[in-house]
């Protein structure tokens, strides 16, 4: 019967893993989330250091493999790899995402932290420290971090608080809960204890001021259009289609001048700055000018170096230049040493690497507006989307998630950014060469969206804010070091009792 018994745990914790994912869009059940936490915190309840860091690895098992095995299809179906090498990097890539939530249940355990009171605390703190390493270890992979599936909940209303990965700890706390809770055998006094900590993260956030309560409109509101071209990505890099692909935004360009803002996508077209400068660019700088527009172009740019950057040209009534700093690993570059590099020509990616750009970059302003741009991946990162935005009137975002068309990370995509408008305070406008292009508002809210897969203009309008919610202010620095201190406590306490 034991060995029955762990063997069904050993079943239980990777489908645990798929239901958690369910939680995030595009299903968007989110409360399979607490339940499916709190059911493998029941498993690891009495196990050993050892089982435990093995339940965490196979919940971490189903949880990525379900929710990033996205990787594959761009890789392979879109970038070309051998579906041999494609399903290794994303086999690599689980198992290697799957050791974080392994360390947590792991550390907790070792700690005391997965029975009794102590477990309110502890297991969260294990969890925040193990999340906040996964978004900074080898440039970082946040994705499907916990707190995201916050938006349009109550929970939303911590996140100007303590950011997603604070949120993520709520929710650890209140499956933890509830995993004590399924353990009582008759209702008193503790059993009560129990929901009432499953349910005040709840209660509180409906008590909290809504994200926009902590800035300030600062100025008329300024139209937007944002131009979705909709190139199909295994169509964008072909020769035929480039030119097809530039009269296109061309176009789509000329009919949405007058507005204040036109934004492209990312990457929107595939030769490079240098390439279309003269006359494309410069002429279409002129129209912009005289429509009294700025077009905020998604392109390649040759650096001085020889290789290429991933960036924003901004033209028309104002001017200036943002390079991505963030780039995607096995995405844009490769990490790997120089006697492998003959792997990306099975890659068959257009470019060699991307290089970064600067650290610090010249401020790009709008009408009077310092934008906070960011380029794709770069806004899965809370804690340098933060690091300026006190100084900036709204958030823009330039993506090409076509890379994943038919999966669900275009969805999780939408998601994480709806959570950097709520921590920050500020709007974000989203440009999707595909789809989904939105305009999200300070609460996080689609206040406009295009639809996925189609051609269009989406018009709004964005509110330039003011202000600084304490999560910009203060970032994850006092959270991390709140959960330091608890393993400290934590390490001390067992060591006294041992």
């Amino acid at each position: 019967m034991p060995n029955r018994k762990a063997l069904s745990a050993l079943i239980a914790a990777p489908l645990l893993g798929v239901a958690a994912t369910l939680a995030f869009e595009p299903a968007g059940w989110v409360p399979l989330l607490p339940l499916a936490l709190a059911a493998l915190f029941a498993l690891a309840g009495t196990a050993p250091p050892r089982r435990a860091l093995l339940l965490g690895w196979l919940f971490g098992v189903g949880h990525f493999l379900s929710g990033v095995y996205w990787v594959y299809v761009s890789t392979h179906v879109y970038g070309g790899a051998p579906w041999w090498l494609s399903a290794v990097m994303a086999a690599l890539l689980v198992a290697y995402l799957a050791l974080f939530p392994a360390m947590a249940l792991w550390l907790a355990s070792v700690l005391g932290g997965t029975t009794g009171w102590a477990g309110v605390v502890v297991l969260p703190a294990a969890w925040l420290l193990t999340e906040l390493l996964r978004g900074w270890l080898l440039t970082g992979f946040p994705w499907l971090s916990l707190g995201y599936v916050a938006t349009g909940t109550p929970l939303a209303t911590w996140a100007p608080l303590i950011g997603v990965h604070g949120i993520s700890a709520l929710l650890v706390a209140m499956a933890y809960a509830l995993s004590r809770l399924g353990l009582r055998r008759r209702v008193d006094l503790q059993a009560l204890g129990w929901v009432v900590l499953a349910l005040a993260p709840l209660a509180i956030g409906r008590a909290l001021p809504a994200a926009s309560a902590w800035t300030d409109e600062a100025g008329v509101p300024r139209s937007v259009a944002i131009v979705q071209g909709n190139v199909p990505q295994d169509q964008k890099w072909l020769p035929d289609q480039r030119w097809p692909t530039l009269d296109r935004y061309l176009r789509m360009t000329e009919a949405a001048l007058g507005a204040d803002l036109v934004v492209w996508p990312e990457v929107a077209v595939t030769l490079t700055y240098q390439t279309i400068h003269e006359p494309y660019l410069t002429a279409l700088a002129q129209q912009a000018r005289q429509a009294g527009s700025t077009v905020l172009a998604g392109l390649i740019f040759r650096s001085d170096g020889g290789g290429y950057q991933n960036g924003i040209d901004v033209l028309g009534v104002h001017d200036g230049r943002y390079l991505k700093r963030h780039l995607v690993p096995f995405g844009e570059y490769f990490p790997i040493p120089d006697f492998m590099r003959p792997v990306m020509d099975l890659l068959g990616t257009p470019y060699d690497d991307i290089q970064s750009g600067a650290d610090e970059q010249a401020a790009v302003i709008v009408d009077g507006n310092r934008l906070g741009l960011s380029i794709c991946f770069e806004d899965v990162f809370g804690r340098e989307v933060r690091r300026e935005a006190a100084d900036q009137a709204y958030l823009v975002n330039l993506t090409n998630d076509a890379w994943f068309a038919g999966t669900s990370a275009p969805r999780q995509h939408l998601q994480i950014a709806r959570l950097r408008a709520l921590e920050t305070g500020r709007e974000l406008v989203r440009a999707a060469n595909t789809g989904v292009s939105a305009l999200i508002d300070a609460d996080g809210r689609l206040r406009a969206h295009s639809a996925w897969g189609r051609t269009e203009i989406l018009k709004t309008s964005v509110r330039p804010r003011t202000g600084t919610t304490p999560y910009v202010r203060w970032g994850d620095w006092p959270l991390g070091l709140l959960a330091l201190l608890v393993v400290a406590v934590a390490l001390g306490r067992r060591r006294l009792a041992g």
